[in-house]
């Protein structure tokens, strides 16, 4: 797994170019991987895994839910 300053450097890129919302989640629960991809390293979270669940809300006109899959590290 890469190091601290690699994964918050990739963090930094997925926000940057909007594939992760910049705003706070509107729902955010832990645990085990659902082996959705996680948008941070592209890896599937398994479910021998723990992950954070994160959901963001769709704003006016165009209602929804988006979910992503993160570990945990």
């Amino acid at each position: 797994m890469p190091d601290e300053t690699v994964l918050r450097a990739k963090a930094r890129e997925v926000i940057r170019t909007g594939k992760l919302p910049s705003r706070p989640p509107h729902h955010t629960r832990g645990g085990t991987g659902a082996g959705a991809p996680c948008p941070v390293c592209g890896e599937d979270v398994t479910k021998d895994q723990l992950e954070i669940e994160v959901e963001f809300s769709h704003d006016g006109s165009n209602p929804g839910l988006d979910k992503f899959h993160i570990h945990v590290r």
